[in-house]
Protein backbone atom coordinates (compact mmCIF):
# COMPACT_ATOMS: atom_id res chain seq x y z
CA UNK A 1 0.00 0.00 0.00
CA UNK A 2 1.33 3.65 -1.03
CA UNK A 3 1.17 6.93 1.12
CA UNK A 4 2.15 9.99 -0.62
CA UNK A 5 3.56 12.52 1.63
CA UNK A 6 1.59 15.87 1.67
CA UNK A 7 4.75 18.17 1.90
CA UNK A 8 7.89 18.08 2.19
CA UNK A 9 9.23 21.01 4.50
CA UNK A 10 8.32 21.39 8.05
CA UNK A 11 9.54 25.08 7.80
CA UNK A 12 12.36 27.06 6.54
CA UNK A 13 13.10 29.36 3.48
CA UNK A 14 12.09 28.66 -0.14
CA UNK A 15 13.65 29.43 -2.76
CA UNK A 16 17.47 30.97 -3.52
CA UNK A 17 18.99 32.69 -0.38
CA UNK A 18 20.69 34.92 -3.28
CA UNK A 19 17.15 36.00 -4.76
CA UNK A 20 14.46 35.92 -1.95
CA UNK A 21 13.65 37.88 0.73
CA UNK A 22 13.53 36.06 3.93
CA UNK A 23 10.67 35.70 5.98
CA UNK A 24 10.58 35.37 9.93
CA UNK A 25 9.26 31.91 10.52
CA UNK A 26 6.23 31.34 12.43
CA UNK A 27 7.01 29.59 15.90
CA UNK A 28 5.45 26.20 14.69
CA UNK A 29 7.71 25.83 12.60
CA UNK A 30 10.73 27.23 14.64
CA UNK A 31 11.92 23.60 15.15
CA UNK A 32 15.63 22.55 15.35
CA UNK A 33 15.66 18.55 15.72
CA UNK A 34 18.36 17.71 18.53
CA UNK A 35 20.72 16.67 16.62
CA UNK A 36 21.26 20.72 15.29
CA UNK A 37 21.08 22.05 19.24
CA UNK A 38 23.93 19.64 20.01
CA UNK A 39 25.85 20.48 17.61
CA UNK A 40 25.35 24.39 17.87
CA UNK A 41 25.15 23.82 21.78
CA UNK A 42 28.66 22.20 21.37
CA UNK A 43 30.53 25.27 19.63
CA UNK A 44 28.43 27.33 21.59
CA UNK A 45 29.50 26.31 24.84
CA UNK A 46 33.49 25.20 23.54
CA UNK A 47 33.85 29.06 22.37
CA UNK A 48 32.29 30.21 25.70
CA UNK A 49 34.93 28.18 27.19
CA UNK A 50 37.71 29.45 25.20
CA UNK A 51 36.51 33.33 25.52
CA UNK A 52 36.15 32.58 29.35
CA UNK A 53 39.97 30.92 29.59
CA UNK A 54 41.21 34.47 27.00
CA UNK A 55 39.65 36.98 29.29
CA UNK A 56 39.10 35.75 33.01
CA UNK A 57 41.91 33.03 33.12
CA UNK A 58 41.93 33.36 37.08
CA UNK A 59 38.06 32.28 36.74
CA UNK A 60 39.02 28.83 35.40
CA UNK A 61 41.10 27.70 38.92
CA UNK A 62 39.88 27.13 42.11
CA UNK A 63 41.52 30.46 44.68
CA UNK A 64 44.32 29.41 46.23
CA UNK A 65 44.35 29.71 50.60
CA UNK A 66 47.02 30.00 52.67
CA UNK A 67 47.16 29.72 56.85
CA UNK A 68 47.27 33.32 57.58
CA UNK A 69 50.52 34.05 59.83
CA UNK A 70 50.31 35.41 63.44
CA UNK A 71 49.57 38.81 64.10
CA UNK A 72 52.94 40.76 64.92
CA UNK A 73 52.76 44.50 66.22
CA UNK A 74 54.33 46.70 64.17
CA UNK A 75 54.75 51.13 64.87
CA UNK A 76 52.49 53.13 63.15
CA UNK A 77 53.15 53.70 59.72
CA UNK A 78 52.82 57.30 58.22
CA UNK A 79 49.54 57.31 55.92
CA UNK A 80 50.36 56.20 52.50
CA UNK A 81 49.90 58.66 49.62
CA UNK A 82 46.86 57.53 47.58
CA UNK A 83 47.48 56.68 44.21
CA UNK A 84 44.98 56.45 40.85
CA UNK A 85 43.37 53.25 40.44
CA UNK A 86 44.67 51.01 37.04
CA UNK A 87 42.81 51.38 34.29
CA UNK A 88 41.17 47.94 33.02
CA UNK A 89 42.23 46.06 30.21
CA UNK A 90 39.49 46.84 27.31
CA UNK A 91 37.54 43.31 27.46
CA UNK A 92 38.04 41.40 24.21
CA UNK A 93 35.52 41.18 21.71
CA UNK A 94 33.63 37.49 21.85
CA UNK A 95 33.47 37.40 18.16
CA UNK A 96 37.06 38.48 17.27
CA UNK A 97 38.30 35.96 20.19
CA UNK A 98 36.31 33.14 18.51
CA UNK A 99 36.97 33.94 15.10
CA UNK A 100 41.01 33.75 15.79
CA UNK A 101 40.67 30.31 16.81
CA UNK A 102 38.32 29.46 14.28
CA UNK A 103 39.53 28.13 10.96
CA UNK A 104 39.14 30.04 8.23
CA UNK A 105 39.17 27.71 5.56
CA UNK A 106 36.77 26.00 7.06
CA UNK A 107 34.83 28.95 6.94
CA UNK A 108 35.05 29.93 3.26
CA UNK A 109 32.44 27.83 1.66
CA UNK A 110 29.08 26.62 2.37
CA UNK A 111 29.77 23.26 4.56
CA UNK A 112 27.47 20.02 4.75
CA UNK A 113 27.48 18.36 8.04
CA UNK A 114 26.10 14.72 8.36
CA UNK A 115 23.99 14.21 11.92
CA UNK A 116 23.26 10.82 12.66
CA UNK A 117 21.24 9.85 15.87
CA UNK A 118 21.64 5.85 17.13
CA UNK A 119 19.52 4.21 19.47
CA UNK A 120 22.11 3.17 21.97
CA UNK A 121 19.98 2.69 24.90
CA UNK A 122 20.81 0.29 27.59
CA UNK A 123 18.14 -2.12 26.23
CA UNK A 124 19.48 -2.75 23.17
CA UNK A 125 23.05 -3.68 22.46
CA UNK A 126 25.84 -1.47 21.40
CA UNK A 127 26.70 1.16 18.87
CA UNK A 128 27.96 -1.70 16.15
CA UNK A 129 24.64 -3.40 15.79
CA UNK A 130 22.96 -0.22 15.10
CA UNK A 131 21.02 1.27 12.69
CA UNK A 132 20.53 5.11 12.40
CA UNK A 133 17.59 6.54 13.42
CA UNK A 134 17.78 9.98 12.87
CA UNK A 135 19.64 11.33 9.68
CA UNK A 136 19.66 14.75 8.86
CA UNK A 137 21.95 16.90 6.48
CA UNK A 138 22.53 20.24 8.05
CA UNK A 139 24.11 22.57 5.48
CA UNK A 140 25.84 25.76 7.01
CA UNK A 141 26.81 29.49 4.67
CA UNK A 142 29.53 30.94 6.52
CA UNK A 143 28.83 34.18 4.44
CA UNK A 144 25.12 34.81 5.23
CA UNK A 145 25.10 32.83 8.81
CA UNK A 146 21.88 30.49 6.72
CA UNK A 147 21.45 27.26 8.46
CA UNK A 148 19.02 24.17 6.60
CA UNK A 149 18.02 21.05 7.82
CA UNK A 150 17.50 18.54 5.59
CA UNK A 151 15.59 15.25 7.32
CA UNK A 152 16.07 12.11 5.28
CA UNK A 153 13.43 9.49 6.26
CA UNK A 154 15.66 6.45 7.71
CA UNK A 155 13.45 3.66 5.58
CA UNK A 156 14.16 5.75 1.83
CA UNK A 157 15.08 3.64 -0.56
CA UNK A 158 18.27 3.72 -1.72
CA UNK A 159 21.75 2.56 -3.04
CA UNK A 160 24.39 1.84 -0.14
CA UNK A 161 28.01 3.11 -1.01
CA UNK A 162 31.08 2.08 0.94
CA UNK A 163 33.85 4.10 2.49
CA UNK A 164 36.04 4.04 -0.84
CA UNK A 165 32.15 5.26 -2.81
CA UNK A 166 31.41 1.79 -4.23
CA UNK A 167 28.50 0.07 -4.00
CA UNK A 168 28.14 -1.97 -1.12
CA UNK A 169 26.16 -4.93 -3.38
CA UNK A 170 26.63 -4.99 -6.95
CA UNK A 171 23.93 -7.44 -6.79
CA UNK A 172 21.50 -5.92 -4.71
CA UNK A 173 22.29 -2.47 -4.33
CA UNK A 174 19.32 -1.10 -2.59
CA UNK A 175 18.26 -0.94 1.28
CA UNK A 176 16.81 1.64 3.68
CA UNK A 177 19.28 3.90 4.09
CA UNK A 178 19.24 3.35 7.78
CA UNK A 179 21.07 0.11 7.27
CA UNK A 180 24.46 1.83 6.26
CA UNK A 181 25.65 2.63 8.99
CA UNK A 182 25.53 -1.01 9.98
CA UNK A 183 26.27 -2.22 7.06
CA UNK A 184 30.01 -0.68 7.80
CA UNK A 185 30.09 -1.85 10.99
CA UNK A 186 29.11 0.82 13.06
CA UNK A 187 30.64 3.49 15.17
CA UNK A 188 34.03 1.19 15.73
CA UNK A 189 34.41 0.90 11.87
CA UNK A 190 33.44 2.49 9.22
CA UNK A 191 29.60 3.21 9.62
CA UNK A 192 30.17 6.68 9.36
CA UNK A 193 31.86 6.35 6.31
CA UNK A 194 29.28 4.52 4.75
CA UNK A 195 27.04 6.47 5.73
CA UNK A 196 28.17 9.89 4.89
CA UNK A 197 29.01 8.25 0.93
CA UNK A 198 25.32 7.13 0.76
CA UNK A 199 23.88 10.37 1.52
CA UNK A 200 26.83 12.37 -0.57
CA UNK A 201 25.97 9.97 -3.59
CA UNK A 202 22.10 10.26 -3.13
CA UNK A 203 22.17 14.09 -3.22
CA UNK A 204 25.25 14.79 -5.45
CA UNK A 205 26.95 16.37 -2.56
CA UNK A 206 29.75 16.39 -0.64
CA UNK A 207 29.63 15.19 2.70
CA UNK A 208 32.87 15.48 4.40
CA UNK A 209 31.96 15.69 8.34
CA UNK A 210 29.36 13.92 10.71
CA UNK A 211 28.24 14.31 14.29
CA UNK A 212 27.40 10.88 15.90
CA UNK A 213 24.70 11.09 18.80
CA UNK A 214 23.03 7.93 20.41
CA UNK A 215 19.24 8.37 21.75
CA UNK A 216 20.23 8.87 25.48
CA UNK A 217 21.32 12.49 24.67
CA UNK A 218 17.43 13.13 24.29
CA UNK A 219 17.57 11.46 27.47
CA UNK A 220 20.28 13.02 29.31
CA UNK A 221 19.78 16.72 28.16
CA UNK A 222 15.83 16.57 29.45
CA UNK A 223 16.79 15.04 33.12
CA UNK A 224 19.61 17.82 33.47
CA UNK A 225 17.14 20.55 32.61
CA UNK A 226 14.62 19.00 35.06
CA UNK A 227 11.80 17.69 32.82
CA UNK A 228 9.53 19.10 30.25
CA UNK A 229 5.84 19.79 30.52
CA UNK A 230 4.46 18.16 27.36
CA UNK A 231 0.88 17.22 26.59
CA UNK A 232 1.15 13.56 25.02
CA UNK A 233 -1.13 13.31 21.84
CA UNK A 234 -0.65 9.31 21.68
CA UNK A 235 -0.41 5.76 23.57
CA UNK A 236 2.92 5.11 24.41
CA UNK A 237 4.13 1.33 25.25
CA UNK A 238 7.78 0.84 26.23
CA UNK A 239 9.67 -1.96 27.41
CA UNK A 240 6.79 -2.05 30.45
CA UNK A 241 6.45 1.65 30.51
CA UNK A 242 3.56 3.29 29.52
CA UNK A 243 2.34 6.83 28.73
CA UNK A 244 -0.95 8.39 28.36
CA UNK A 245 -2.31 10.58 26.61
CA UNK A 246 -2.73 13.81 28.23
CA UNK A 247 -0.49 17.38 29.67
CA UNK A 248 2.10 15.84 32.26
CA UNK A 249 5.72 16.31 33.37
CA UNK A 250 7.80 14.17 31.44
CA UNK A 251 11.10 13.00 32.73
CA UNK A 252 14.43 12.02 30.04
CA UNK A 253 13.02 8.40 29.95
CA UNK A 254 9.61 8.92 28.91
CA UNK A 255 10.31 11.46 26.52
CA UNK A 256 13.06 9.20 24.81
CA UNK A 257 10.12 6.76 24.88
CA UNK A 258 7.46 8.95 22.82
CA UNK A 259 10.23 9.78 20.25
CA UNK A 260 11.36 6.32 20.21
CA UNK A 261 7.49 4.78 19.49
CA UNK A 262 6.82 4.06 16.31
CA UNK A 263 3.82 1.44 16.24
CA UNK A 264 0.58 2.28 15.42
CA UNK A 265 1.91 4.98 13.41
CA UNK A 266 4.51 5.86 10.23
CA UNK A 267 7.69 6.85 10.62
CA UNK A 268 7.56 10.21 8.90
CA UNK A 269 4.61 10.66 11.66
CA UNK A 270 7.52 9.86 14.35
CA UNK A 271 9.93 12.29 12.58
CA UNK A 272 6.81 14.52 12.83
CA UNK A 273 6.33 13.94 16.76
CA UNK A 274 10.14 14.24 17.77
CA UNK A 275 10.35 18.09 16.28
CA UNK A 276 7.22 19.03 18.27
CA UNK A 277 8.58 17.12 21.21
CA UNK A 278 12.06 19.28 20.60
CA UNK A 279 10.28 22.51 20.31
CA UNK A 280 8.69 22.01 23.44
CA UNK A 281 12.53 20.93 25.50
CA UNK A 282 13.89 24.18 23.88
CA UNK A 283 10.67 26.46 24.85
CA UNK A 284 10.74 25.28 28.41
CA UNK A 285 14.92 26.00 28.57
CA UNK A 286 14.18 29.88 27.00
CA UNK A 287 11.02 30.01 30.01
CA UNK A 288 12.94 28.63 32.59
CA UNK A 289 15.91 30.94 31.81
CA UNK A 290 17.89 27.97 31.85
CA UNK A 291 20.64 29.55 29.79
CA UNK A 292 23.13 29.87 32.37
CA UNK A 293 22.92 25.63 32.55
CA UNK A 294 24.36 25.50 29.31
CA UNK A 295 27.33 23.91 30.43
CA UNK A 296 25.66 21.45 32.46
CA UNK A 297 23.33 20.30 29.72
CA UNK A 298 26.11 19.75 27.20
CA UNK A 299 28.41 18.58 30.41
CA UNK A 300 25.77 15.59 30.42
CA UNK A 301 25.98 14.82 26.68
CA UNK A 302 29.61 15.12 25.48
CA UNK A 303 30.75 11.50 26.15
CA UNK A 304 27.69 10.58 23.96
CA UNK A 305 28.62 12.46 20.72
CA UNK A 306 31.65 11.30 17.89
CA UNK A 307 32.04 13.69 15.42
CA UNK A 308 35.12 14.32 12.75
CA UNK A 309 34.90 17.88 13.60
CA UNK A 310 38.19 19.68 15.10
CA UNK A 311 38.32 22.15 17.86
CA UNK A 312 38.58 24.79 15.32
CA UNK A 313 36.04 23.68 13.50
CA UNK A 314 33.71 23.48 16.18
CA UNK A 315 34.88 27.44 17.07
CA UNK A 316 33.81 28.03 13.13
CA UNK A 317 30.10 26.89 14.43
CA UNK A 318 30.06 28.75 17.37
CA UNK A 319 29.82 32.17 15.33
CA UNK A 320 27.27 30.70 13.55
CA UNK A 321 25.25 30.64 17.02
CA UNK A 322 26.48 33.60 18.04
CA UNK A 323 24.90 35.34 15.05
CA UNK A 324 22.26 33.47 13.87
CA UNK A 325 18.57 33.86 14.50
CA UNK A 326 15.41 31.69 13.69
CA UNK A 327 14.55 33.35 10.55
CA UNK A 328 17.57 32.05 8.97
CA UNK A 329 17.11 28.42 10.01
CA UNK A 330 15.27 26.21 7.41
CA UNK A 331 13.63 22.72 8.13
CA UNK A 332 12.66 20.42 5.03
CA UNK A 333 12.16 16.97 5.01
CA UNK A 334 12.91 14.47 1.41
CA UNK A 335 8.97 14.25 0.04
CA UNK A 336 8.01 11.21 -1.10
CA UNK A 337 6.07 7.94 -0.52
CA UNK A 338 5.38 4.55 1.25
CA UNK A 339 5.65 1.76 -0.59
CA UNK A 340 5.69 -2.51 0.32
CA UNK A 341 8.05 -4.82 -1.78
CA UNK A 342 9.66 -7.55 -0.78
CA UNK A 343 7.75 -7.97 2.49
CA UNK A 344 9.15 -4.70 3.50
CA UNK A 345 8.17 -0.85 4.08
CA UNK A 346 10.24 1.76 2.02
CA UNK A 347 9.93 5.27 1.20
CA UNK A 348 10.09 5.66 -1.77
CA UNK A 349 11.95 9.60 -2.88
CA UNK A 350 10.19 12.15 -5.40
CA UNK A 351 13.69 12.93 -7.37
CA UNK A 352 12.29 15.88 -9.06
CA UNK A 353 10.77 17.36 -5.71
CA UNK A 354 14.32 16.74 -3.86
CA UNK A 355 15.87 18.46 -6.83
CA UNK A 356 13.88 21.20 -6.44
CA UNK A 357 15.10 21.48 -2.78
CA UNK A 358 18.48 21.43 -3.45
CA UNK A 359 18.26 24.12 -5.98
CA UNK A 360 16.12 26.20 -3.33
CA UNK A 361 18.99 25.92 -1.05
CA UNK A 362 22.38 25.33 -2.98
CA UNK A 363 20.99 28.03 -6.13
CA UNK A 364 22.26 25.00 -8.43
CA UNK A 365 20.79 21.05 -8.93
CA UNK A 366 23.41 18.76 -7.68
CA UNK A 367 23.53 15.39 -9.39
CA UNK A 368 20.95 13.85 -7.71
CA UNK A 369 20.46 10.05 -8.29
CA UNK A 370 18.15 9.52 -10.86
CA UNK A 371 17.45 5.84 -10.02
CA UNK A 372 16.09 6.16 -6.85
CA UNK A 373 13.08 7.91 -8.32
CA UNK A 374 9.85 6.01 -6.62
CA UNK A 375 7.77 6.45 -9.63
CA UNK A 376 10.55 4.59 -11.46
CA UNK A 377 11.11 2.11 -8.69
CA UNK A 378 7.65 1.00 -8.48
CA UNK A 379 7.68 0.24 -12.29
CA UNK A 380 10.43 -1.71 -11.81
CA UNK A 381 8.93 -4.19 -8.96
CA UNK A 382 5.77 -4.56 -11.39
CA UNK A 383 8.09 -5.28 -14.55
CA UNK A 384 9.69 -7.70 -12.17
CA UNK A 385 6.66 -9.37 -11.07
CA UNK A 386 5.03 -9.52 -14.63
CA UNK A 387 8.89 -11.12 -15.31
CA UNK A 388 8.45 -14.01 -12.20
CA UNK A 389 4.55 -14.79 -12.24
CA UNK A 390 5.01 -18.21 -13.65
CA UNK A 391 7.78 -18.75 -10.77
CA UNK A 392 5.60 -17.05 -7.81
CA UNK A 393 2.80 -19.09 -8.39
CA UNK A 394 4.59 -22.30 -8.74
CA UNK A 395 6.27 -21.15 -5.33
CA UNK A 396 2.86 -20.54 -3.56
CA UNK A 397 1.69 -23.44 -4.45
CA UNK A 398 3.94 -25.46 -3.25
CA UNK A 399 3.84 -23.43 0.24
CA UNK A 400 0.28 -23.77 0.49
CA UNK A 401 0.69 -27.50 0.20
CA UNK A 402 3.70 -28.15 2.16
CA UNK A 403 1.83 -26.21 5.12
CA UNK A 404 -0.95 -28.08 4.49
CA UNK A 405 0.70 -31.67 4.74
CA UNK A 406 2.09 -30.28 8.50
CA UNK A 407 -1.00 -28.86 9.39
CA UNK A 408 -2.93 -31.95 8.44
CA UNK A 409 -0.71 -34.97 8.68
CA UNK A 410 2.48 -33.40 10.95
CA UNK A 411 1.79 -35.92 13.78
CA UNK A 412 1.72 -38.96 11.41
CA UNK A 413 5.40 -38.16 10.73
CA UNK A 414 8.79 -38.66 11.87
CA UNK A 415 10.64 -35.59 13.67
CA UNK A 416 13.35 -35.63 10.41
CA UNK A 417 10.42 -35.86 7.77
CA UNK A 418 8.36 -32.80 9.88
CA UNK A 419 11.95 -30.77 10.88
CA UNK A 420 13.17 -31.16 7.19
CA UNK A 421 10.22 -30.03 5.30
CA UNK A 422 9.43 -26.98 7.60
CA UNK A 423 13.31 -25.90 7.33
CA UNK A 424 12.21 -25.95 3.82
CA UNK A 425 9.39 -23.83 3.76
CA UNK A 426 11.18 -21.50 6.01
CA UNK A 427 13.00 -20.74 2.58
CA UNK A 428 10.68 -20.82 0.03
CA UNK A 429 8.71 -17.69 2.15
CA UNK A 430 12.35 -16.14 2.14
CA UNK A 431 12.26 -16.31 -1.57
CA UNK A 432 8.90 -15.39 -1.76
CA UNK A 433 8.50 -12.46 0.39
CA UNK A 434 12.52 -11.09 -1.67
CA UNK A 435 10.62 -11.80 -4.46
CA UNK A 436 14.05 -13.03 -6.11
CA UNK A 437 13.75 -15.44 -9.10
CA UNK A 438 17.06 -17.25 -8.15
CA UNK A 439 15.62 -17.64 -5.23
CA UNK A 440 12.51 -18.76 -6.05
CA UNK A 441 14.56 -21.14 -8.08
CA UNK A 442 16.57 -22.38 -5.66
CA UNK A 443 13.92 -22.71 -2.96
CA UNK A 444 10.67 -24.13 -4.76
CA UNK A 445 12.05 -27.99 -6.02
CA UNK A 446 13.23 -29.27 -2.68
CA UNK A 447 9.46 -28.12 -1.21
CA UNK A 448 7.66 -29.73 -4.29
CA UNK A 449 9.75 -32.97 -3.97
CA UNK A 450 9.54 -33.49 -0.46
CA UNK A 451 5.53 -32.80 -0.52
CA UNK A 452 5.16 -35.69 -3.40
CA UNK A 453 7.24 -37.88 -1.27
CA UNK A 454 5.12 -37.37 1.72
CA UNK A 455 1.75 -37.66 -0.69
CA UNK A 456 3.01 -40.56 -1.85
CA UNK A 457 3.93 -42.19 1.08
CA UNK A 458 0.55 -41.43 2.58
CA UNK A 459 -0.84 -42.73 0.08
CA UNK A 460 0.72 -46.12 0.46
CA UNK A 461 -0.08 -46.25 4.04
CA UNK A 462 3.71 -46.00 5.16
CA UNK A 463 2.21 -43.84 8.19
CA UNK A 464 -0.25 -45.88 9.12
CA UNK A 465 -3.08 -44.13 7.51
CA UNK A 466 -5.85 -45.51 5.64
CA UNK A 467 -6.93 -43.38 2.48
Amino acid sequence: MEHEAKASSSGGRHGSHKHNKKKRMPLALKIILLAVLVLLLAGAVWGLHFYQEITSPESLFEPQTTPSPAPVETPAAPAATATAEPTPSPTPDPDAVLRSEADLDFMKNRVNILLLGIDESTEREEWGSFRTDTIMLVTIDFSTNDVDIISIPRDSYVKIYTAKGNLADEASPYAKINSAFSAGGGAQKNGFAYTTNTVSKLLGIPVEYYVGFNMNVVKEVVDAMGGVDYNVDIEVTMNGRELHPGMQHLDGQAVLDYCRQRKGSSDIARVGRQQMMIAAILQQLKNTNQIANIPTIYKAVENNIMTNLSFKQICSLSLVALHMDMSQLGTHTVEGKAFSYAARDYWGIYVSRLEKLLKDIYGSTPSVDQDVDVDLILAQIEMNRQLIATELAAANNAYAQGVGILQGYGSYLDQTTRDTLQYYLDQLEDAIEAEDKSLLDACTPPVQQLNSQIINALNSGAYGIVQ
